[in-house]
């Protein structure tokens, strides 16, 4: 998971748990990922671009 930070690893942890989709972050370490296991990680920026394209 992310050696830079561990503290990151309950949040990838709780969406792995959640069988989540995605994970919106502004955190680096998360973002670096990009994804884990199926699942996105993106920035709210992006959240919200895919949002309003969805809407």
């Amino acid at each position: 998971m992310i050696k830079d930070d561990p503290e990151d690893n309950k949040f990838i942890e709780a969406a792995v748990d959640q069988a989540a989709d995605l994970i919106v972050s502004g955190d680096q370490h998360l973002l670096k990922l990009r994804e884990y296991q199926g699942i996105k990680i993106i920035t709210p920026a992006e959240f919200l671009k895919q949002m309003r394209n969805y809407l």
